[in-house]
């Protein structure tokens, strides 16, 4: 079975609606990476990281294919917010977030 010219290093449902929007064939591939943030790093520097790290990941074992990885995170008072781990946890970060500036980082490679 050949490979896919085309994939989204990435288990977001998101990316996935985005990507499809563009009306080309592509497969989905979940990278193998560790997301944790590294010491004091800065936001718009953990996403670029992750972004690479992932299309590294997946593009490794498909050298032939376009790999696409992206990462996000929401950056409030110069910390990264992780993802939330439930819904609960949700709901408080999207409190904390109300009526407060945040930053939005999409890192892409």
């Amino acid at each position: 079975m050949p490979h896919p010219y085309l994939i989204l290093a990435s288990s977001s449902p998101r990316r996935k609606e985005l990507l499809s929007l563009l009306g080309l064939p592509f497969e989905i591939i979940s990278p193998a990476i560790n997301e944790e943030i590294l010491g004091k790093e800065a936001p718009a520097n953990h996403v670029r990281r992750l972004a690479l790290e992932k299309a590294e990941s997946v593009a490794s074992h498909y050298p032939d294919s376009l790999v696409i990885g992206s990462d996000t995170a929401i950056e409030l008072d110069g910390q990264i917010l992780g993802k939330p781990v439930d819904l609960e946890n949700a709901h408080h970060m999207l409190n904390g977030l109300r009526g407060r500036c945040h930053l939005v980082h999409t890192g892409l490679a």
